[in-house]
């Protein structure tokens, strides 16, 4: 096989991948509840759970002070635009509108569990970007995996992966 053989069936895999995947979202049954590992009422999930809505509160009213609190000081994300991205990247594109939703933002927690020292969170997130946001006045489903960590009694965001799977 060539290089060009193994590009055409690769992406020829692709295209299958995304048609089988469509052909099931489309008759998946309802979503199934959220997982909780150990327990829904652990009180290291529900303070992470509190600080993500506080973080998702903060960006949206712009209030890049409580943003930087909940933040680490040494977080790394692998942001929707496809780039890994350091504290100070992602505070600087908040700023400047790069990060900037509609206020409706749904949230799908479809996992929540404690691994060590650390609380794992995943679902879906359903944003409509705004300002100077890729994918402005679109709809954007995304799939996302945060990692929060305990600092002195603080829940923070230490690492992100949000992955855009359609915008519409």
């Amino acid at each position: 096989m060539n290089r060009r053989t193994l590009l055409r069936s690769g992406l020829s895999i692709t295209t299958a991948n995304v048609v089988t995947r469509l052909a099931r979202s489309a008759s998946a049954a309802p979503q199934a509840p959220t997982v909780y590992e150990p327990s829904k009422n652990d009180p290291r999930i529900v303070a992470a759970l509190n600080a993500r809505k506080r973080l998702g509160a903060a960006m949206l009213s712009g209030d890049f002070k409580a943003v930087e609190t909940i933040f680490a000081p040494d977080l790394v994300v692998h942001s929707p635009i496809n780039m890994v991205v350091n504290r100070e990247n992602v505070l600087a594109r908040l700023r400047t509108g790069q990060i900037s939703y509609e206020p409706n933002v749904e949230e799908r927690i479809e996992f929540a569990g404690v691994r060590g020292g650390a609380v794992v969170l995943m679902g879906e997130e359903i944003v409509q970007p705004i300002r100077n946001a890729p994918n402005v006045r679109k709809t954007v489903h995304r799939r996302f995996t945060d990692i929060w960590k305990n600092f002195g009694g603080v829940w923070k965001l230490a690492i992100r992966q949000a992955t855009v799977t359609s915008a519409e």
